[in-house]
């Protein structure tokens, strides 16, 4: 059985060769563009945590040329396609075929370059993982996509928050969510249990909350 280390390598590997393959057409989401994010930003160690799989949407140009080298396989019931490289999983939304709630051309228009690799730009991964924190919330990976929205709700408190690239999508479930992340047990973990570490953390993300239910109601007709 692979080491933590050694499935770190090879998830790595195979996101080098599929970025290689479709630079512009390939777009990362989940956890590994929010890894991607927060290492760019260099935060501090217990904000880094490793994934085990990833998560791309592709163009329908690109997918085609994908499938001609992968062996793909369509999981219908979630509406996406995967891939396995180096032992691996790769979870593919395709183009127009999804059912995720940023559409591909808004996620691809408003990407971002890191380390050579095109991700979600971070209001958009908010989007994303505050709908997989709803259909995973009290499993472990519940805890860790609650734990991302952290990340990701810290990061933006740092750059500033581009309000109209999230608002079109925060119905009112979403805002819900996104709420009750003030709350979360997440802080702690992630600043190693120290509370004197998370309260500032807990302040930047309860103001970008703040921010967006603000926009949120003055946009609600």
């Amino acid at each position: 059985m692979a080491t933590s280390l050694e499935a770190w390598d090879a998830l790595w590997k195979g996101i080098r060769e599929i970025n290689d393959l479709f630079p512009d057409g390939a777009v990362f989401i989940g956890g590994v563009a929010v890894y991607l994010h927060i290492n760019q930003d260099a935060l501090p160690a217990g904000f880094i945590e490793f994934s085990h799989d990833a998560d791309l949407y592709f163009s329908l140009a690109d997918f085609a040329d994908l499938r001609d080298m992968e062996e793909v396989t369509a999981n219908r019931r979630l509406n996406k396609h995967q891939i396995i490289k180096h032992g691996v999983e790769y979870d593919i939304y395709l183009e127009r075929h999804n059912s995720l709630a940023v559409p591909y051309s808004e996620a691809i228009a408003h990407s971002v370059v890191i380390d050579g690799m095109r991700v979600a730009c971070l209001e958009h991964l908010l989007v994303l993982k505050l709908d997989a924190f709803r259909d995973r919330k009290g499993s472990a990976k519940g805890a860790k996509d609650e734990r991302d929205l952290i990340r990701i709700g810290y990061l933006l408190a740092a750059k500033g928050i581009e309000l109209d690239l999230v608002i079109p999508y925060l119905d009112g479930e979403r805002l819900d969510l996104l709420k009750g992340i003030g709350n979360s047990p997440g802080f702690l973990v992630l600043c190693e249990g120290n509370a004197h570490k998370a309260r500032p953390v807990r302040d930047a993300v309860a103001d970008v909350i703040r921010k967006i239910t603000g926009a949120r109601k003055a946009a609600k007709p």
